[in-house]
Protein backbone atom coordinates (compact mmCIF):
# COMPACT_ATOMS: atom_id res chain seq x y z
CA UNK A 1 0.00 0.00 0.00
CA UNK A 2 2.04 3.34 -0.75
CA UNK A 3 -0.20 6.61 0.65
CA UNK A 4 0.40 9.38 -1.62
CA UNK A 5 -0.16 13.18 -1.23
CA UNK A 6 -1.65 15.01 -3.89
CA UNK A 7 -2.54 18.97 -5.51
CA UNK A 8 -5.36 19.62 -7.16
CA UNK A 9 -3.70 22.10 -8.61
CA UNK A 10 -0.01 21.95 -9.12
CA UNK A 11 0.37 25.97 -7.83
CA UNK A 12 -1.80 24.82 -4.42
CA UNK A 13 -0.03 24.52 -1.34
CA UNK A 14 -2.05 22.42 0.69
CA UNK A 15 -1.87 18.60 0.02
CA UNK A 16 -4.14 15.69 0.59
CA UNK A 17 -3.41 12.11 1.21
CA UNK A 18 -5.25 9.26 -0.19
CA UNK A 19 -4.56 5.33 -0.56
CA UNK A 20 -3.13 3.67 -3.82
CA UNK A 21 -2.49 -0.19 -3.99
CA UNK A 22 -1.53 -0.14 -7.75
CA UNK A 23 1.82 -0.17 -9.56
CA UNK A 24 4.34 2.53 -7.71
CA UNK A 25 3.27 6.33 -8.29
CA UNK A 26 6.06 8.72 -8.23
CA UNK A 27 5.87 12.40 -7.94
CA UNK A 28 4.50 14.14 -11.06
CA UNK A 29 2.25 11.39 -12.14
CA UNK A 30 -1.73 12.39 -12.63
CA UNK A 31 -4.69 10.65 -11.24
CA UNK A 32 -7.87 10.38 -10.96
CA UNK A 33 -9.73 10.53 -7.12
CA UNK A 34 -13.23 10.77 -6.55
CA UNK A 35 -15.07 14.35 -6.76
CA UNK A 36 -16.92 16.12 -4.12
CA UNK A 37 -19.98 14.63 -5.05
CA UNK A 38 -18.88 11.32 -5.44
CA UNK A 39 -20.60 10.44 -8.94
CA UNK A 40 -17.31 11.43 -10.97
CA UNK A 41 -13.60 11.84 -10.64
CA UNK A 42 -11.04 15.00 -10.62
CA UNK A 43 -7.30 15.32 -11.78
CA UNK A 44 -4.69 15.77 -9.01
CA UNK A 45 -1.19 15.88 -9.07
CA UNK A 46 1.29 13.08 -7.25
CA UNK A 47 3.20 15.66 -4.83
CA UNK A 48 5.41 12.54 -2.78
CA UNK A 49 4.66 9.34 -1.67
CA UNK A 50 5.38 6.78 1.17
CA UNK A 51 5.02 3.71 2.70
CA UNK A 52 4.05 4.64 6.28
CA UNK A 53 0.46 5.13 7.18
CA UNK A 54 -0.85 8.24 8.11
CA UNK A 55 -3.18 8.17 11.31
CA UNK A 56 -6.04 8.84 9.46
CA UNK A 57 -8.08 7.47 7.18
CA UNK A 58 -7.75 7.75 3.49
CA UNK A 59 -9.36 7.72 0.82
CA UNK A 60 -8.36 5.72 -2.31
CA UNK A 61 -6.60 6.72 -5.43
CA UNK A 62 -8.96 5.98 -8.78
CA UNK A 63 -6.43 5.20 -11.30
CA UNK A 64 -4.09 6.71 -12.82
CA UNK A 65 -5.10 9.73 -15.31
CA UNK A 66 -4.45 9.49 -18.71
CA UNK A 67 -5.63 12.14 -21.20
CA UNK A 68 -8.57 10.60 -23.80
CA UNK A 69 -7.13 11.68 -27.51
CA UNK A 70 -9.39 14.95 -28.51
CA UNK A 71 -12.15 14.31 -31.41
CA UNK A 72 -11.98 15.46 -34.42
CA UNK A 73 -13.64 18.77 -35.66
CA UNK A 74 -12.29 20.03 -38.72
CA UNK A 75 -14.96 19.60 -41.81
CA UNK A 76 -12.56 16.91 -43.64
CA UNK A 77 -12.40 14.09 -40.72
CA UNK A 78 -16.24 14.54 -39.87
CA UNK A 79 -17.36 14.29 -43.15
CA UNK A 80 -14.79 10.86 -43.43
CA UNK A 81 -16.17 9.66 -40.27
CA UNK A 82 -19.77 10.16 -40.66
CA UNK A 83 -21.40 6.62 -42.86
CA UNK A 84 -24.70 8.01 -43.98
CA UNK A 85 -25.05 11.67 -45.91
CA UNK A 86 -28.18 12.59 -44.07
CA UNK A 87 -25.93 12.62 -40.91
CA UNK A 88 -22.93 14.64 -42.86
CA UNK A 89 -22.91 18.50 -41.23
CA UNK A 90 -23.47 21.05 -43.37
CA UNK A 91 -20.47 23.45 -44.44
CA UNK A 92 -21.45 27.01 -44.54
Amino acid sequence: MQYVAVKFRIEDARTYTYAWDGEPLHEGDAVRVGDRSGDGWKKVFVVSTTDEAPPFHCKPILGRHVEEPEAATDPASMLRASTDALDTPLAF
